[in-house]
């Protein structure tokens, strides 16, 4: 199996402790790491590896209610949001040091977006007014040019999934 493991757009942590390898079968959660700029994906409570693009599927969209009321009392950002799902290993690094994911995500994406002191949940980019919970495939991506924002491209599902 190959795997987005191997690409030079990461690093392991402890790449010599057993205990940081990614057990593709089960669910990691992958989080914004505002200090390194970068996805971290965490899995059985250890941060395993740090990231700048990655694919997963059957995602679900998670806010702590505890830690969003945390960052709303004492205007602090923490670890409370973030998806949790399976690593699509089918991607290939192209020539160029571009990821290129060998099977595409559809083409009906979604950009999806979390702000703490606005949202209870993640929400539609276009139309905050509509949450997201859940989504099939989900790519996020970190900014390629300054300036630019993080991109998390989610597949639309039914409405029903999508509601509390």
């Amino acid at each position: 199996m190959s795997t987005i493991a191997s690409s030079t757009y990461q690093r392991k942590c402890h790449p010599e402790d057993p205990r940081y390898n990614i057990d593709h079968a089960r669910k990691v959660f992958v989080y914004k790491n505002l200090h390194k700029g970068c996805w971290s994906i965490k899995q059985d409570g250890l941060v395993k590896m740090h990231i700048t693009d990655l694919c997963m599927y059957d995602c679900s969209f998670r806010v702590n209610k505890k830690g969003r009321e945390k960052v709303l009392k004492e205007k602090r950002k923490n670890v409370h949001a973030g998806v949790i799902g399976y690593i699509d290993t089918h991607w290939d690094v192209e020539g160029s040091g571009t990821l290129k994911r060998t099977t595409p995500m559809p083409s009906q994406t979604k950009l999806a977006m979390y702000n703490p002191y606005k949202y209870k949940s993640f929400v539609h980019a276009d139309d905050d007014s509509k949450p997201v919970f859940w989504s099939s495939s989900v790519r996020m991506e970190t900014p390629k040019e300054k300036g630019d924002r993080d991109k998390v491209e989610f597949v639309p599902c039914i409405d029903s999934a999508n509601k509390l």
